[in-house]
């Protein structure tokens, strides 16, 4: 009923919701609002704008209660801030709207936990195994300080084993330490450990705290004291608009999981992925909402997979002095799920157009004339100017200023493909070692180490894990 009742609001009319789910097409005339079902336990695949359309509803609730939980907190105790925690690598709903709703977002970082879950090679899940990847917390820093306008906090901070991960081993020395400061250095304005102290019953009583549960020190004790004291000797550190930005959208996440075409074809994997990319560059990274209508403070900007561009960002784009990259799968569906017409990604100032798309069995690759190849998906498109081509003769890069990327691209090809997109737009790089990433925050210039021995660069050598920090 509240699913119908959110349609009718969203389509008006049956006429408008039978156009919008391609249901004459389907077979699936509906001659009234209250003929909708779920679009769930049919014989084989439902509807796939049915699917999106309940998605989006799904989605509208969650904000929907969010905000009326924050009118009545605000109605009976004002003046009090108002926040709400978060998950990492979490696409069940929208965050953007809950953002509005809130005075600030938190999120609950978990870096072992999500490092064991994410889909990584064997090799850098060992390699990673007791410090997680280092940009595992970054991204999802990243993401809320997007999501909070500038604000975010972290509410839960891994002081030890949890006990939901498939494995929950003990973080090396130090990183809880290099956890917290670096959620200091992308924004936090708060790191709250959970837990104090180890419950000693119950479901979570194999969640590690800062105590044990017979309340003597565990070992993340005395590194969050290091940390307290390093900070009353520290000015606060600043936010800093940093010179890339990629936009994420949930609403992507949904489309690709409704239609992925590819069995490891995954949202949240592609943005990781290009996000990865950028840090092993040095760089700084922002992540705007689909909607963003203002890039001017970017010199380069990035839009992976977003399936449905929104107009006051194809504004944004059209007024981009800087660079762009956008690809693979941009604007590749309607509003409502259907493919468009003219066909992607139909940027009036792009020369471009996908004829084909395939997706890569994991021993298929498309290797790439300059080096590197396309991996899980590729597109066939036609347009200038073409900047890299693939070995069969496909262009794999199309545009000048505005560009399209024509397949997801392995490390070697992306770390090539953005390394020039940032020459082109007046970005100095610095190609990090590995387990070593630096963020710019206010003066102040934090190196941070996740590999299990020092590393020397940049004239710095810096514990591993740990964290150094300089003024700029």
């Amino acid at each position: 009923t509240a699913f119908r009742r959110w349609l009718r609001h969203t389509y008006q009319t049956p006429e408008q919701l039978n156009e919008a789910w391609g249901n004459v097409f389907w077979s699936m005339e509906l001659r009234s609002f209250d003929e909708v079902s779920l679009p769930h336990l049919t014989v084989t695949e439902a509807n796939p704008a049915a699917r999106l359309d309940f998605r989006r509803f799904q989605s509208s609730q969650v904000a929907a209660y969010d905000q009326m939980q924050c009118d009545i907190i605000r109605a009976h105790s004002p003046g009090r801030f108002v926040t709400h925690n978060m998950m990492g690598f979490f696409t069940k709903y929208d965050h953007w709207p809950l953002g509005e709703n809130l005075d600030f977002v938190s999120w609950d970082s978990y870096p072992l936990g999500f490092t064991e879950q994410f889909p990584f090679s064997h090799d850098e899940h060992v390699r990673w195994a007791l410090t997680a990847h280092p940009d595992i917390a970054p991204f999802n820093h990243d993401l809320y300080r997007g999501v909070g306008e500038g604000r975010f906090w972290v509410m839960e901070q891994q002081p030890g084993p949890v006990n939901w991960a498939p494995w929950n081993p003990i973080p090396k020395p130090g990183m809880v330490r290099l956890w917290t400061w670096e959620a200091f250095a992308h924004g936090a304005e708060v790191v709250s450990y959970f837990r104090w102290r180890q419950a000693p019953f119950a479901q979570e009583q194999q969640h590690a705290g800062l105590l044990r549960p017979d309340s003597v020190a565990a070992p993340a004790y005395d590194e969050a004291a290091e940390v307290a004291r390093e900070l009353s000797a520290m000015p606060d550190v600043e936010a800093t608009p940093a010179p890339v930005a990629m936009v994420f959208d949930y609403a992507s996440a949904w489309a690709w999981a409704t239609q992925p075409q590819g069995r490891d074809f995954d949202y949240f994997r592609l943005c990781f992925a290009f996000y990865r990319g950028l840090r092993r560059l040095g760089l700084s990274v922002d992540i705007l909402p689909p909607d963003a209508a203002d890039l001017s403070a970017y010199k380069l900007v990035l839009a992976p997979g977003v399936a449905t561009l929104s107009d006051p960002f194809k504004t944004a784009l059209l007024a981009h002095k800087g660079i762009a990259v956008l690809g693979p799968r941009t604007n590749a569906k309607t509003a409502d799920f259907a493919i468009p017409v003219p066909l992607p990604p139909a940027m009036p100032s792009l020369d471009c157009t996908v004829m084909r798309v395939e997706s890569l069995p994991p021993d298929v690759p498309v290797p790439l004339t300059k080096g590197g190849n396309f991996l899980h998906w590729r597109e066939k498109a036609e347009g200038a100017p073409v900047r890299e081509t693939t070995a069969d003769g496909w262009p794999a890069l199309i545009g000048d200023r505005l560009r399209y990327l024509a397949g997801w691209p392995d490390e070697a090809a992306l770390a090539r493909i953005l390394t020039d997109a940032c020459t082109d737009a007046g970005i100095t790089t610095d190609t990090m070692p590995e387990g070593l990433r630096c963020r710019d925050a206010g003066p102040w210039r934090f190196w941070i180490n996740y590999a299990a021995h020092p590393v020397t660069h940049a004239g710095h050598t810096v514990p591993g894990p740990g964290v150094l920090w300089e003024q700029r």
